[in-house]
Parts: C-alpha cells; sequence; structure tokens
C-alpha cells in the first residue's frame, strides 16, 4: 500500500514523467523524455522558463567551447540544438573570450520562446506558477506522489518516474535521501546581476578589464561605493545596445554566504543584492568612459544562486577527476569549463588547457533512489568540481540524458540504482537522441 497524504488533495495528473524545475537541465530533460513518447509534465514555480539563466539573468550559454588559444565550439547534443535554435531567432550575441575559453551572450526573451517553442514541439505539458511542496514514497525508495501548490490551491499528481532539475535537490531533500552543502557547509556567493541600457559600446568595448579591476577595487576602498567584488564581468547584450553586468557578490556583515534554500538568507541576499547593483551602475556612471548616460535597466528576477544542495550519488564528480581530464564511459556531458569558485574572498578560476572532462551519468543517481533521477548543480560532486561542471551546457547535456534515462526505466524496467551511463548512452542512440558530443 502507498501511503499518501493525511489530508485530501485533488489528483490533477498521472505523468509517466514529471520534472521539477524549468530551468536548462529540466526543460532538456522534459524535452528528451517527450521525445521518447512519454506523458510529460514539466513543473515551474515562475512564469517562463530558464532557471538561472533568465531569471538570475546570467545571460550567457557557458561551457559550449574549447580552452586554449584558439576554443572553438566543441559540445553538442540538446546544447547545441538550443543554440542553434536561439541564434536563428536572433537571440544570441558574438561569442566572448572568457580566459582561455568563450560564452555566448543570449537574450533572455528569446530564451523563454525556444524553451516555450522546444517543449510543446515535443509534446510535453508545461505547468507554471506551480511550486513543489513535497514527495511521498515507499519503503523501497519510489516516489509515487508529489505535491504541489498551483495558483488553484494544493494538488497532487502521481508520477512513475521524477526528475528534480530543481536546483536544489528539493525532491531528494523532502524523500530524506542524503545530501551535502558546499564545502563544509559553505556554497559559492550569490550575486545579483543587472542590465545597464544607453551605453557607448563602442567605448566600453575598447576597456581594459584589469584596468577597470583596479579602478573598481579603489573605488571600493574610497568607501564612497559598496563594490566588495573586485574582479568584474560586463558584455554587450545581443541587443547591442545594452551591457549585463555580473559584478556583486553578496555576503552578510560577518562574511557568511547566505544559502539558497533558506528564506531569510535569500531575502537579505535579495535587498543587498539591489543595492549593491545600484552602486555598481553608479560607480560605472560616474567613472568609467561609455556609462557617462547609462542608466540600470534591471535586476534578475531574482539574486543569483550558483550553489546549494547537492545529492549523494551513485558516483561522484570529483576535484581529481575534473583537475585530471577524466573520462568516464557513457559520459552525460563533458567539459572544458573552468573551476570558477566564487567565495567570499578572492575569486579563484583554474583555466583548462586543450582538455576536456567527462561528467558520469552515475553522479545523476541519487543513493538509494528508485525512480527519481537528478540534473544540474545538485549533481553529486565536490565543491570545487561542482564550480565548473554547474553552467548551462552541462546543464543542458545532464537533463537530457536523464530525460533518456526515464525512457529506459519506464519501456524496459529498470531500476534507478541499475541504470549506467553505457546503457543510457545506447538507449539514446538506439532513439535517436543526441549525445554532447554529437552533431
Amino acid at each position: 500500500m502507498f501511503k499518501v497524504p493525511s489530508f485530501d488533495v485533488p489528483i490533477i495528473a498521472t505523468p509517466d514523467v514529471c520534472v521539477i524545475g524549468g530551468g536548462a537541465a529540466g526543460v532538456s530533460a522534459a524535452v528528451a523524455a517527450a521525445r521518447l513518447g512519454m506523458d510529460v509534465l514539466l513543473v515551474e514555480k515562475y512564469g517562463f522558463c530558464g532557471g538561472a539563466a533568465v531569471a538570475g539573468l546570467s545571460g550567457t550559454i557557458c561551457g559550449l567551447h574549447s580552452s586554449g588559444e584558439r576554443p572553438e565550439q566543441i559540445v553538442f547534443g540538446f546544447a547545441g540544438e538550443f543554440h542553434d535554435a536561439l541564434k536563428a531567432a536572433g537571440g544570441l550575441g558574438e561569442p566572448v573570450r572568457f580566459g582561455r575559453t568563450l560564452f555566448v551572450p543570449q537574450d533572455s526573451f528569446v530564451w523563454k520562446e525556444t524553451a516555450d517553442r522546444l517543449l510543446s514541439s515535443a509534446g510535453a505539458k508545461t505547468l507554471y506558477h506551480t511550486s513543489f511542496l513535497d514527495v511521498f514514497s515507499d519503503e523501497s525508495g519510489t516516489a509515487h506522489t508529489v505535491l504541489l501548490h498551483c495558483l488553484e490551491g494544493v494538488v497532487a499528481v502521481q508520477p512513475r518516474c521524477v526528475v528534480d532539475a530543481s536546483g536544489d535537490a528539493n525532491v531528494i531533500h523532502r524523500m530524506r535521501g542524503d545530501t551535502s552543502l558546499g564545502k563544509d557547509g559553505v556554497v559559492q556567493t550569490p550575486t545579483m546581476i543587472f542590465r545597464m541600457g544607453n551605453v557607448k559600446m563602442d567605448q566600453v568595448l575598447r576597456l581594459d578589464l584589469g584596468e577597470l579591476h583596479a579602478k573598481v577595487e579603489a573605488a571600493h576602498n574610497t568607501g564612497r561605493y559598496n563594490l566588495p567584488r573586485h574582479h568584474v564581468y560586463m558584455h554587450p547584450m545581443p541587443n547591442g545596445r545594452e551591457v549585463l553586468c555580473n559584478m556583486t557578490r553578496i555576503t552578510r556583515p560577518d562574511g557568511s554566504v547566505p544559502l539558497g534554500i533558506r528564506s531569510d538568507d535569500m531575502s537579505f541576499a535579495e535587498v543587498e543584492g539591489r543595492a549593491q547593483a545600484r552602486s555598481y551602475a553608479t560607480f560605472l556612471k560616474e567613472n568609467i568612459a561609455g556609462f557617462e548616460s547609462a542608466y540600470l535597466v534591471e535586476t534578475g528576477t531574482q539574486v543569483g544562486i550558483r550553489q546549494s544542495r547537492s545529492i549523494v550519488g551513485k558516483a561522484k564528480l570529483t576535484n581529481d577527476h575534473v583537475l585530471a581530464a577524466g573520462k568516464a564511459p557513457g559520459a552525460a556531458s563533458f567539459s572544458a569549463w573552468p573551476i570558477e569558485d566564487h567565495g567570499s574572498g578572492a575569486l579563484k578560476i583554474i583555466f583548462f588547457e586543450n582538455q576536456t572532462y567527462d561528467i558520469p551519468f552515475e553522479a545523476l543517481i541519487p543513493i538509494k533512489s528508485a525512480n527519481v533521477l537528478v540534473a544540474g548543480r545538485c549533481m553529486s560532486a565536490d565543491h570545487e568540481a561542482l564550480a565548473s561542471a554547474r553552467v548551462t551546457a552541462q546543464c543542458f547535456g545532464m537533463g537530457y540524458a536523464v530525460g533518456a534515462a526515464c525512457g529506459l526505466m519506464l519501456n524496459e524496467r529498470v531500476h534507478a540504482q541499475n541504470l549506467n551511463g553505457v546503457d543510457v548512452a545506447d538507449w539514446m542512440r538506439h532513439h535517436g537522441l543526441k549525445m554532447a558530443h554529437e552533431r
């Protein structure tokens, strides 16, 4: 007998797959599962998909390219498909150099449109303005009922498989599954990204970033501005008239890092993030050529969260594996993106040189779970390894592999603990789903 909630709620759906979270990982998981002919329900708390890329306004596709003197696109699969769809719709700018690699600026509205179109064309159903509340499972680790809060009230769905693409391992946490939190409980810092309009782009493109970093630090030291992060990023938006600014670093006055899984911390981070965004915008207007007549257009819908809970998985993406360019049979994805560790002190970046590492599919299988997989930044990983693997292109790859694995589990009656990357990769090839290395 299933243990069900002790109060009556309507069961609104019994899908094959329920995906919690509509970021890059959730969208790709839902599309892959739907393309296999499964009944898919994607649940998203906002009125649009995009996760950190859109709500957090990160504004880029990171992780598509190699690292070295002449970076080129090496990650394809669904990440490449989404990239090409954005480009065809006019939603991408030209690739921008980032140390030894590249990232690609994107338009948030076109990202939303592209996700809507791909989900709809695949046949996945999306339930916006709906939040995950709880999950009920039996002693075997089978999640059988997912409790949601939608605009009509509390409802339930009873899926055959669940994909936790929440970014925070919310499903696994509510199942009382094993999770970890950063490095000894300390996670990467949140950031509030913002856009500046009416900039003189020709002057901005000539800025020397080293000089900009020095000016930020000097201005902060005067006490006139609140500019705690000195290694800042900014790049043109695809419209050619605005600049996206990834500059803030949010910590509490005692130096502790707010957690994206606590309402009090998030409330502090939102307020502090907006205050810092205003301070950086004022600094740019008053001190940097090309920003004299600029204005702050907007911040992200929410503060950007880089890291919170990680699952304890069947396998783990370790620091040693990443640094040694480790390979894994049937990898969910692979990456040349640097270890980009945003801490409460100085930013730490380790770039790779003409090498990639694989993300083991088994790092997406929570231990003890029978029918729940994860995708995205809540994967099983060491702190520094996650600081590389958490970016957009790799989340697309992880999600697509997990969505395909749901088809394998349901059609071949495979227990989640018996899944492996080689079998999932073979299943994807047999059913025409491209892996991350396939054009």
